[in-house]
């Protein structure tokens, strides 16, 4: 035995009602942000992929592990980004670690609340690692300053939205900071930002007007070179990383990286998941607004409580209240009601005490948010 707690199971699609190790609840966590990973649309097409191409990726996308499934999720995901193309790989835990080999970096920046798959692929890229606070411009600039030496090049990893807390990163002050350094990259996990931000659900850059400075390509407007990763396991409802690019981008991605030749392509089922999930998304755009009416709803109600919760436009509230032992008497609470809040601790964001993460979905109905609030208000 490791002396680590056993998993819980999910033994339901997660939604906003879920059977966890047994019994129901109604569910305020993980990531299934817009409601499509247990849409019926979304698992039909998963269980046709599996029939039509089995359950295997045969090999890896240079051999014969590309499916029209495959193709498709490209094809689409191109379109949902305007993209001149994508590539479509199996976890979107890797997707910075396909970056920072494409990257010309001397020094990397790493900020500080970076999630775990940031945190390997600075490792990956084995040169010089310094850490800056995401709400400190003058830090990072002066860290670059003294740590890069004449013809050298700065790369800051960040996320563009923090898993826990649900924060917006200040993407474009960093992107003013790198601008006065040559041949400056950044890269952008946007796991938790796409499908949820922007006009178009393109993610934390195009909420921030970066998006049209040209992203994933090497001749963009912007005098540093933006790149960025995405996932669509998180608000989109399918699985495996996306990486929108121009042509000529994609072809450096193949060669500076070895997962095009030596990984197993996403399984078809995931794949037909995927691709229906994003035709759902392009069809669909009243999920996005349904998913921000709902934060909006949530936000302001915790705030009567009481509690300070900051006005992100994210469907993930990191609600702090005091030490880890409150936190927990917090969660079993609302567990006795029927309510699934985790609570995350040795996270990204979390802090010493930790704090329970709520995920809200555009599926949630206002009968469910008022009776989390409820919960919530008997439980302090």
């Amino acid at each position: 035995m490791s002396g680590q707690s056993e998993p819980h199971l999910m033994q339901s699609p997660p939604s906003p009602e879920v059977v966890v190790d047994g019994k129901p609840y109604l569910y305020f966590g993980g990531t299934s942000y817009l409601g499509l990973a247990g849409r019926s649309e979304v698992i039909e097409a998963a269980c046709e992929a599996t029939r039509r191409y089995g359950v295997h990726s045969a090999t890896s996308r240079s051999g014969y592990g590309t499916t029209p499934l495959t193709l498709a999720v490209e094809s689409l995901a191109a379109r949902f980004f305007g993209a001149e193309t994508a590539s479509y790989f199996a976890s979107g835990y890797v997707g910075n670690h396909i970056l920072v080999q494409a990257a010309d970096a001397d020094l990397i920046a790493l900020d500080d609340l970076a999630h775990y798959a940031s945190r390997e692929a600075a490792k990956l890229a084995q040169k010089p690692i310094v850490t800056f606070r995401r709400d400190d411009m003058d830090g990072l600039r002066k860290q670059l300053q003294e740590r890069l030496k004449p013809g050298e090049s700065p790369l800051v990893l960040i996320d563009g939205v923090c898993p826990a807390t649900g924060a917006v990163a200040p993407v474009d002050q960093i992107v003013e900071v790198l601008n006065e350094f040559d041949r400056s990259t950044l890269i952008v996990d946007d796991a938790h930002g796409v499908g949820v931000l922007g006009a178009r659900g393109r993610g934390t850059l195009e909420h921030l007007g970066l998006w049209d400075a040209g992203v994933n390509c090497l001749r963009g407007t912007s005098a540093t070179n933006i790149l960025m990763s995405g996932t669509l396991s998180k608000a989109l409802g399918g699985f495996g990383g996306i990486l929108p690019s121009s042509l000529e981008f994609l072809d450096r991605i193949r060669t500076t990286s070895h997962y095009w030749d030596g990984a197993s392509a996403p399984a078809a089922p995931v794949a037909g998941a995927s691709a229906r999930a994003l035709e759902i998304v392009m069809a669909e755009p009243q999920l996005r607004a349904q998913l921000n009416e709902n934060s909006v709803t949530l936000r302001a109600a915790i705030r009567r409580l009481g509690l300070a919760v900051d006005d992100w436009p994210t469907p993930i509230i990191g609600l702090s209240v005091g030490r880890a032992e409150e936190v927990i008497r917090i969660h079993e609470s609302l567990l006795s009601d029927g309510i699934l809040v985790p609570v995350i601790r040795s996270y990204a964001g979390a802090g010493r005490e930790g704090l329970l993460r709520i995920a809200t979905f555009a599926s949630h109905t206002r009968d469910m948010i008022d009776r989390l609030v409820s919960g919530l208000k008997r439980a302090l």
